[in-house]
């Protein structure tokens, strides 16, 4: 699927969100508006994500090919930041950690990793959407329900997966039945309506103990919002600078974590670090975006007049 401005937006939204999110929480603001974000953010990254793969193509390319368009893109950038920030959070350098990297990725790394093992369950299982659907969706629910809608490892040992791995295939093939078998016209009004119950409901969850019903609210919530992508896609909407976010989503999403953390260290209020989080994070997007190693490593889209074009297809971070 083509570059679409409606989604560019909505990823750009998203990534305010995340970051809104976490300034919240690191500077100790916990309240309703953090509950109904959290709840929606990531599923929804997830599903445009699915949404946006090129099944054809993941399925067509040979496997070098493929491995060096993401490898290049996507994993790389992560493997930077990953290294980056396991050194910069004080532990020592050990044999095991890249493998903790991979299965267990620290702070807010889980995305890449998981997203990547999405889009290889595409290419090894030959089945159509809705076929991936009925089989992912029983395992999502089996690993919402028996570990919870925390993040943690399920299991203590050295091969441990992080539980997100195995709790969003649900959101991604979702995205990807949607991209080929979108809502009609006249369901969207159900769409919607479901999506805002799922909101309701999650919403008067906060501060609950009922976790039986955080599944099933935040499905309503999540799914209903993946379905209305391709109304969005149609409506082709643009504001540039979060447009401009959106765009360069994977390097926006990898290092706001270290920028805020910075700004927060100036002793600044919480609407003030995020504000000036974005302007450094726009200003080291365009620094890093020059020559051919930065955009690498650092994960951002390489500036057309002074590097190589940057790789098409690969479905990225919101």
């Amino acid at each position: 699927m083509g570059k679409n401005p409606s989604i560019d937006l909505l990823k750009g939204v998203l990534i305010l969100l995340v970051m809104g999110g976490h300034v919240m929480e690191l500077t100790g603001g916990h309240d309703l508006a953090l509950w109904v974000g959290s709840g929606f953010r990531m599923p929804l990254m997830v599903g445009i994500s699915g949404y946006l793969l090129n099944v054809t193509r993941t399925r067509g390319e040979d496997a070098a090919t493929l491995l060096s368009r993401y490898g290049r893109r996507m994993l790389l950038p992560w493997l930077f930041a990953g290294i980056v920030y396991m050194l910069m959070s004080g532990e020592g350098l050990r044999w095991t950690m890249p493998v903790d990297l991979l299965l267990r990725p620290p702070f807010h790394l889980w995305y890449v990793p998981t997203l990547f093992f999405l889009i290889m369950l595409t290419r090894l299982l030959p089945f159509s959407p809705v076929v991936l659907l009925a089989v992912g969706t029983p395992i999502s629910l089996c690993i919402m329900y028996g570990f919870g809608l925390n993040h943690a490892p399920m299991g203590d040992n050295l091969l441990a997966l992080d539980s997100r791995f195995l709790r969003h295939p649900v959101y991604f093939f979702f995205g990807m039945l949607m991209a080929e078998r979108r809502v009609s016209q006249r369901h969207l009004p159900i769409v919607a309506i479901v999506a805002l119950l799922g909101l309701i409901w999650w919403s008067g969850l906060y501060e609950g103990d009922n976790e039986l019903a955080f599944v099933p609210a935040r499905l309503l919530m999540c799914l209903g919002l993946i379905a209305l992508l391709p109304m969005l896609s149609a409506l082709r909407l643009d504001l540039a600078p979060v447009n401009a976010i959106g765009r360069d989503s994977l390097f926006f999403y990898l290092w706001h974590p270290l920028v805020m953390g910075v700004v927060i260290m100036t002793g600044v209020g919480p609407l003030a670090t995020l504000a000036l989080s974005i302007l450094l994070l726009a200003l080291a997007n365009r620094l890093t975006a020059r020559g051919t190693l930065l955009p690498l490593l650092f994960g951002s889209v390489p500036d057309r007049r002074g590097a190589a074009p940057a790789l098409p297809g690969a479905p990225l971070p919101a």
